[in-house]
């Protein structure tokens, strides 16, 4: 179980000591020091709602520290056994009133239907049939009534397959029998998650699979409804929580790699390009795969970047002549090939693509390597390969630092862009005039309202936008479905492109209205780091003004939230042409604009503001 960067060392023992023995007296030992901690350190409250067809009271505990890693501050909330339509399609439920940030559906074909899983000898082959259908259509309504009850994600987990089952052989040639009803159900599971960006998955099947027959403790599971052996009760809680950490924690957004005995097996200084090792056969076919598993990762939005001490053309040859390289240089958006510190050329890196430190996992098979990214920039996660390149791929597909429930155009795109971004700064550097090089660029800007389909877009960037934000609110899917269900709010997404191509939705906003007091209050103001500089947010904030006067509003408040890496935007609502309040501190400004008011559009962006026209200087 991976820590947080930056908890202390002792905790990361007991963690590392719960993790391993799965002893009680353990895990509360490690929750207690966790609790501790600085809330800053222990992270955003989150209240998970369980529904269940078996018993897990005695096991909060353990997931409880599963999700304080990720890190957060939980709270579970545990329905009655078997009341899950209850729970979930009822707005005045004692779990739905509870306002849950997540909730979380365990179940097992033993309950749903027990006498499929139990006595499916008895039944007909169409009877067999009929069951699993039963329970399919059961799950199919429960999704498509709960999406119109509640804003919450909810995870559904895939069905096990049966921990005691006395079919064996015979259950895998019977039309219709156990195994083959739980692979139909799960398969629907997977087709309703793909369908709607509301319904997740926990991979229940998938867990007890990788763990095998040590999952499930029998006599428990009889005595007392209790399936989950104690023995794996940590393994369960680190699965269950990352299935949930995308909710919580922003996805890294850049790989950075090693070559040497990393992407290729061989030192290309010292072995020359005949030597390295890549290809189909062991252990070539080892760095081939963890070549594909980065270039998987290219295509959905990962950055690659080269971090490696070689000579830049003795590189450029490798990659040209070898045969057997699913990895081009073209595919990294970032090359450092030199022979200064590794963790200086990260750093010029970040620099280039507007990033933070925070945002990079790095990959080396040298030890020292390693530690010394450790030491000089520990907001890098660096994971833990070695020399064993068979470990290095293990590290590198186990690691969940890039997991995301779904890839957007805008991710798929982004590679592509950093590509584009290098052709901007070369015509930027060739213009003696700012303004004219914003001219040439042909800007076009589409402010349109959040919808459905833009949701899981506007929590991605809620999540992610650190630099260019000033408020860093983190809004959960379930929180912008609320916020937008409110006619009073304005919720805007803006789109943007130029010559060099379309960057898809870049920038945000967010503000809350009270009718009654004509009052409008922003929430969130934001813009990726790969739109700033060409005037997006005056955009954003022309077409904003126009909405919130159309609408009446006769104030706009907001506030600066200073936090470690948004000093960029602190005098952004000055510029923007707010009054600044009296009291507050310099890292709580408050703000106030009267309304109506407009504001200019930059005169080098093409802007299209659905609903109402932004203003033109």
């Amino acid at each position: 179980m991976q820590t947080p960067t930056g908890w202390p060392e002792s905790v990361a023992g007991l963690v590392a000591a719960a993790t391993g023995t799965g002893r009680i007296a353990a895990i509360r030992e490690a929750l207690s020091a966790i609790r501790a901690l600085p809330q800053a350190q222990q992270g955003r409250p989150f209240r998970l709602g369980i529904c269940r067809t078996f018993t897990v009271e005695t096991q909060l505990d353990a997931l409880t520290l599963g999700l304080a890693t990720l890190p957060c501050r939980p709270e579970i909330i545990v329905g009655d056994l078997e009341t899950i339509e209850q729970l979930l399609l009822d707005d005045r439920s004692a779990m739905l009133q509870a306002a849950p940030d997540a909730l979380l559906v365990l179940w097992r074909l033993e309950e749903l239907h027990s006498r499929l899983a139990f006595e499916h000898d008895a039944l007909s082959a169409e009877d067999r049939e009929r069951a699993a259908t039963e329970v399919i259509s059961r799950i199919e309504s429960l999704c498509t009534q709960y999406v119109k009850v509640a804003a919450a994600p909810l995870f559904l987990s895939t069905l096990p397959q049966q921990s005691a089952s006395s079919a064996g052989m015979n259950d895998i040639y019977s039309p219709h029998a156990p195994r083959h009803a739980i692979l139909r159900i799960n398969q629907t599971l997977l087709e309703l998650a793909a369908r709607n960006s509301q319904i997740h998955l926990f991979d229940f099947s998938g867990w007890a699979a990788n763990a095998g027959a040590l999952a499930f403790d029998l006599k428990m599971d009889l005595y007392a409804r209790q399936p989950i052996s104690s023995r794996l009760l940590m393994s369960f809680a680190t699965a269950l929580a990352d299935s949930l950490r995308p909710l919580l924690v922003p996805p890294a957004k850049v790989l950075a790699l090693d070559l040497d005995n990393v992407l290729w097996g061989g030192v290309l200084g010292e072995d020359g390009v005949a030597g390295l090792k890549i290809g189909h056969d062991f252990p070539g076919n080892v760095y081939r795969r963890i070549q594909l598993h980065a270039l998987a990762l290219k295509r959905r939005g990962v950055l690659l970047a080269l971090l490696s001490k070689n000579n830049s053309a003795d590189v450029e040859q490798a990659f040209s002549t070898l045969p057997d390289m699913p990895l081009k240089l073209d595919d990294f958006a970032a090359l450092r090939v030199n022979w200064r510190e590794k963790d200086e050329n990260l750093l010029d890196i970040a620099q280039e693509l507007n990033l933070g430190p925070d945002s990079f996992v790095f990959v080396d098979d040298q030890s020292f390597e390693r530690e010394r990214m450790h030491f000089r920039l520990p907001e890098v996660r660096v994971l833990e390969a070695s020399e064993d390149p068979l470990h290095t791929l293990q590290v590198l597909t186990q690691c969940h630092a890039f997991d995301a429930y779904r890839t957007s155009e805008e991710d798929k795109r982004r590679s592509s862009d950093y590509a584009a971004q290098a052709a901007r700064r070369k015509l930027e550097s060739n213009s003696q005039d700012p303004k004219a090089f914003l001219f040439t660029l042909q800007l076009q800007a589409r402010i349109a309202e959040v919808e459905d389909a833009t949701i899981p877009r506007a929590v991605q960037m809620l999540g992610k936008t650190n630099q260019f934000n000033v408020t860093t609110r983190r809004h959960t899917e379930a929180d912008v479905r609320r916020l937008r269900a409110v006619g009073a709010n304005i919720l805007l997404l803006l789109s943007l492109s130029d010559r060099f191509g379309d960057q898809g939705i870049v920038g945000l906003v967010i503000a809350l209205g009270d009718s009654a007091s004509g009052k409008l209050t922003l929430d969130s103001f934001l813009l990726s780091c790969r739109a700033i500089g060409r005037g997006a947010e005056e955009a954003l904030w022309s077409s904003l003004l126009a909405r919130a006067s159309a609408m009446g509003y006769t104030e706009l408040h907001a506030e600066y939230l200073r936090t470690s890496k948004n000093q960029q935007v602190e005098d952004l609502f000055e510029r923007l042409g707010m009054a600044r309040r009296e009291g507050g501190s310099e890292d709580h400004r408050r703000y106030t604009l009267k309304l109506p008011s407009h504001h200019p559009q930059p005169a080098w962006i093409d802007s299209i503001s659905e609903g109402v026209v932004a203003n033109r200087a």
